[in-house]
């Protein structure tokens, strides 16, 4: 039997991600996979997603980002380790959100 991994990751995706429905579709996926975490629009024109789960299901979100919705063109998802009770702790619940 695989052992769950808990891991949390910070996302900075950049391309084409800013006006073409990247956050709700980054919603609506990690939420269908189960994650805990949110994601928010950079005035650099990137985008920020933070999220904690299981390592798999994080790769599995991962590659779906990388699709992205239609319109989006993504170039890049630069990655960084979070502690993933830390994050969990900070949204006060669990769950994935889109924050403004």
């Amino acid at each position: 039997m695989l052992e769950s991994r808990l891991r949390a990751v910070r996302w900075i995706v950049k391309g084409r991600v800013q006006g073409v429905s990247f956050r709700y579709f980054t919603e609506q996926a990690a939420r269908e996979l189960e994650l805990t975490g949110w994601v928010q629009n950079l005035t650099d024109g990137s985008v920020e997603v933070q999220v904690a789960g299981d390592e798999m299901v994080l790769e599995r979100l991962r590659q779906r980002l990388l699709e992205g919705p239609r319109f989006a063109a993504v170039d890049d998802i630069g990655e960084d380790p979070l502690d993933p009770d830390q994050l969990v702790r900070d949204l006060g619940h669990r769950g994935f959100e889109i924050r403004w």
